[in-house]
C-alpha cells in the first residue's frame, strides 16, 4: 500500500493511503483527521474549539478514530468516547485539472447513536463519480446536546451541530489541498443527520459553508428537529447518582461522569413522544452567545432562510412507516400516531374524530388495514415533515430549486436495513434502505455487475453526484444510458418527483397527494404548516 500522499493542512501535515475500491476504483483515504480540540474535561458539553497544530509531525491517516460514546446498533453494545471530533477524506486525485465537487456527509442515528465508520459508510460506490468525499464524527446524546439555563455556565446546547459547523469550516479552508473545490460543496445526510443538514439550511452561522443540500428522510420540522428541555441534564445526573440541585453542581458532576454511562443512561429517561424516545437533541438555545446556532423555532425561520436561494434535493423511502404485522395487530391505533404537533390530547373528542377520518381515508386506498396503517404511519412521521419543508421553500422569495424523490427499489438482498430489522423474506423499502445503494457496508457483498441491484446503485449514485456536481440531477455525470426522463424541480402541490424504482419515473408522488387530508386537519386545528 502506497503511503506517499502527504497533504498540508493549516494545522499540520497528514499522510494518506492508497486504496482500491470494491468496484475497482483507485482512491486515497485520509482517516482520523482532527478538526477540533478534544472536548474533554471542562470542555465537555461546550462549543468546539479548533485543533492545536501538530507541528512538524506527519499525522498518519490510516486508522479510524473513536466514535462518540453511544450505542452501536450492529453489535448491540455501547462504545466510543468524548474524544471523537475527527473526519475522514476520500479523494481520487490530489491535483486534478479542475477541482472536484465536495460532498460532506452527516450520519444519522436519532442524535444519540451512530458514527461515520467504514463498516457503514465505505465510499466504494460514491467514488465511481469524480468527487471528494468527507465523513465526520460529532458529539451525540448528552455530550452533544445537553443544555443548561444558567448563562454563566456557557452550556446553551447544540454542541453537536456546532461540531458539524467546525468540520465544515475545516473542509472549506483545507479541501483544496485534497483536490476539492471549496466553492462547490454539497452537505448531505440521512434521518437525524438529514434533519441536521436542514437545520444548517436555516442557521445564519452556517451560511457560506456549503452550496447545496441533500436531505434524505429528514426535515427542519421533523419530530427530532427541536427538542424540549425537560430538565434532562438534572434527570441524567440524578440517574447516575447525583443528589444536589444547582446547575453548576450538575455540570461539575457530569463533567466527571463516565461517557459510556451517560450514553446508556439517556435511554432510561422519558422522551418527548413515542416516535422521538430520545431526550437529547437540537434545541432552542436559552440565551445568545458568540457561537449561537438556533435561537428561534425552526418553523419561524423557514421562509426567511438563507438556503432558500440554493438548490435542494430531498426525499424518502416508499415504506418509511414500515412496522411488522404483529406490532400493528397489537396496537392498531391511529390516535397514537397522529402527529404530536397537532397538540391534541388522547381523550380529546377531536382526536378521535381525526383518527376516524384518517383511517377511513387510508382504508379506501389500500386493500388491508395493515397496509393502510403502515402507509399512514410513514406519511405522518416522515413525509409530512418533508412536504412542509418543500411548501416553505415554494412559498419563499428564494430562487433555489427543489428536487423531490421517492426511493422504491425493493430488493430481497440489497435492502439491508429492512432485512436486519424485519428479517429475510420481508418486503418493502424501509427507512434507511437507500443507504445501501449509496454506501458499501458490512451487511452485504457488492452485487453482481449484471444485477438490478448494481444497476440501481449506479443510477442512484449518478443522480446524487450529478446534483452535487452541477445542482442538476439530470446532468448525468456518469454518462449512463438512461431511459428518457426529465427530473424537474417541484412546482405546485401535489408535488411531482422522481420515483426511483427498477425504472425511473417522474410523476406525482403518491405521498404528496395523500397528505392533502392531513394538511387539512392541520388547518382545521389552526396549526401553522410552514
Amino acid at each position: 500500500m502506497d503511503n506517499n500522499y502527504i497533504v498540508k493542512t493549516e494545522y499540520g501535515k497528514v499522510r494518506g493511503f492508497s486504496q482500491m475500491s470494491l468496484v475497482d476504483i483507485p482512491y486515497i483515504r485520509f482517516l482520523g483527521i482532527p478538526y477540533a480540540t478534544p472536548p474533554v474535561g471542562n470542555l465537555r458539553f461546550k462549543s468546539p474549539l479548533p485543533p492545536s497544530p501538530w507541528g512538524e509531525n506527519i499525522l498518519d491517516g490510516n486508522e479510524e478514530k473513536s466514535a462518540c460514546a453511544g450505542k452501536n446498533n450492529v453489535i448491540k453494545q455501547f462504545v466510543g468516547s468524548d474524544d471523537c471530533l475527527y473526519l475522514n477524506i476520500f479523494t481520487k486525485n490530489l491535483n486534478p485539472k479542475k477541482p472536484c465537487p465536495v460532498m460532506v456527509y452527516i450520519h444519522g442515528g436519532g442524535h444519540c447513536t451512530g458514527s461515520s465508520t467504514l463498516n457503514s459508510y465505505s465510499p466504494d460506490y460514491i467514488l465511481m463519480s469524480d468527487v471528494v468525499l468527507v465523513t465526520i464524527n460529532y458529539r451525540l446524546g448528552p455530550l452533544g446536546f445537553l443544555t443548561l439555563q444558567d448563562k454563566s455556565l456557557n452550556i446553551p446546547g447544540n454542541a453537536g451541530l456546532k461540531d458539524q459547523q467546525l468540520a465544515m469550516k475545516f473542509v472549506k479552508d483545507n479541501i483544496s489541498n485534497f483536490g476539492g473545490d471549496p466553492n462547490n460543496c454539497t452537505l448531505f445526510g440521512h434521518s437525524s443527520g438529514a434533519t441536521c443538514v436542514s437545520l444548517h439550511c436555516l442557521a445564519e452561522s452556517s451560511r457560506g459553508l456549503f452550496n447545496r443540500a441533500l436531505v434524505m428522510s429528514g426535515s427542519p420540522v421533523a419530530p427530532e428537529s427541536c427538542m424540549l428541555d425537560n430538565d434532562y441534564a438534572l434527570k441524567l445526573a440524578r440517574h447516575l447518582g447525583f443528589d444536589g440541585h444547582s446547575e453548576s453542581d450538575v455540570l461539575e458532576y457530569l463533567e466527571k461522569a463516565d461517557a459510556i454511562a451517560m450514553a446508556e443512561a439517556q435511554f432510561n429517561l422519558n422522551g418527548p413522544c413515542e416516535y422521538v424516545p430520545y431526550t437529547f437533541g437540537p434545541c432552542i438555545e436559552p440565551y445568545e452567545t458568540s457561537t449561537a446556532f438556533m435561537l428561534h423555532e425552526p418553523m419561524n425561520l423557514l421562509k426567511s432562510a438563507w438556503s432558500n436561494d440554493i438548490d435542494l434535493m430531498l426525499g424518502g423511502t416508499a415504506d418509511e412507516g414500515y412496522c411488522t404485522e404483529s406490532k400493528f395487530e397489537s396496537d392498531p391505533n391511529y390516535e397514537s400516531i397522529i402527529p404530536s404537533d397537532l397538540k391534541l390530547k388522547v381523550n380529546d373528542k377531536t382526536l378521535k374524530e381525526y383518527a376516524t377520518r384518517l383511517k377511513d381515508f387510508y382504508l379506501k386506498l389500500f386493500p388491508t388495514e395493515y397496509e393502510a396503517y403502515k402507509t399512514f404511519n410513514g406519511d405522518q412521521f416522515r413525509w409530512m415533515a418533508m412536504q412542509r419543508f418543500v411548501h416553505s421553500r415554494q412559498n419563499s422569495s428564494g430562487k433555489g430549486r427543489t428536487f423531490f424523490y421517492r426511493f422504491a427499489v425493493d430488493s430481497p438482498t440489497q435492502n439491508h436495513y429492512r432485512n436486519r430489522w424485519f428479517g429475510l423474506g420481508s418486503k418493502g423499502v424501509v427507512h434507511a434502505d437507500e443507504l445501501s445503494y449509496l454506501w458499501k457496508n458490512i451487511q452485504g457483498d457488492v452485487p453482481s455487475r449484471d444485477s438490478i441491484e448494481f444497476l440501481s446503485i449506479i443510477r442512484f449514485v449518478n443522480l446524487i453526484t450529478s446534483f452535487a456536481t452541477t445542482g442538476d440531477p439530470n446532468s448525468n455525470v456518469l454518462n449512463l444510458d438512461f431511459n428518457s426522463f426529465n427530473w424537474k424541480p417541484v412546482d405546485t402541490p401535489p408535488y411531482k418527483g422522481l420515483n426511483i424504482g427498477e425504472i425511473l419515473e417522474f410523476e406525482i408522488l403518491g405521498e404528496s397527494k395523500r397528505l392533502e387530508l392531513l394538511e387539512a386537519l392541520y388547518k382545521e386545528s389552526a396549526i401553522q404548516l410552514f
